[in-house]
């Protein structure tokens, strides 16, 4: 579907990626989050629209396996999800006999 709009907003300093590697079961921080991108799509069959908002690095948008982002005050948000404390709280609560 094609957006109704994109913008490209400038991050304020200290987020940071958030990178899901299922397969040895660990959460660690990827690169720093240096805009963001909206996008606001239309609902299909309605006058409702809704917006997406997408982190980007240096090196474009984010990895496939980013699942979120750490905060400036330390908390992680995992999008879609919830916001954890820490980093380690995501870890315990992500994979718990990790």
């Amino acid at each position: 579907m094609k957006p109704l709009s994109i913008q490209i907003v400038p991050a304020q300093p200290g987020f940071v990626t958030v990178i899901d590697f299922d397969d040895v079961k660990k959460v660690e921080l990827g690169e720093p989050v240096i805009a963001w991108r909206i996008e606001t799509h239309s609902v299909e069959k309605s006058d409702d629209v809704f917006s997406s908002c997408i982190a980007i690095t240096v090196d474009g948008d984010a990895v496939s396996n980013c699942i979120g982002v750490q905060n400036p005050d330390n908390t992680v948000t995992v999008f879609e999800e919830s916001t954890y404390a820490s980093l380690a709280e995501l870890q315990t609560n992500r994979y718990p006999n990790a």
